[in-house]
């Protein structure tokens, strides 16, 4: 796998990560202090923050299928 492959993999699950913290975090502060913040908005929040951590890992899992399939030489 090239470097640059690599490590835009590398920072696209990297960024998936903090996402999903960030969306445990906002589901945290929802139950600890509901009567501070909305909790509606807090939830939505959450929720894109998962759903964008999915689609980072489905763009890294992309990668590296389509290195995998350009990686293979195919008999002339």
């Amino acid at each position: 796998m090239r470097d640059g492959t690599h490590g835009l993999m590398h920072r696209l699950l990297d960024e998936a990560v903090g996402r999903e913290i960030h969306a445990t975090a906002l589901t945290d502060l929802t139950v600890r202090r509901p009567g501070d913040v909305h909790v509606p908005t807090l939830r939505v929040l959450a929720r894109s923050q998962r759903i964008r951590a999915m689609e980072l890992r489905g763009t890294a899992a992309a990668l590296l299928h389509l290195q995998g399939l350009g990686g293979q030489s195919t008999p002339s």
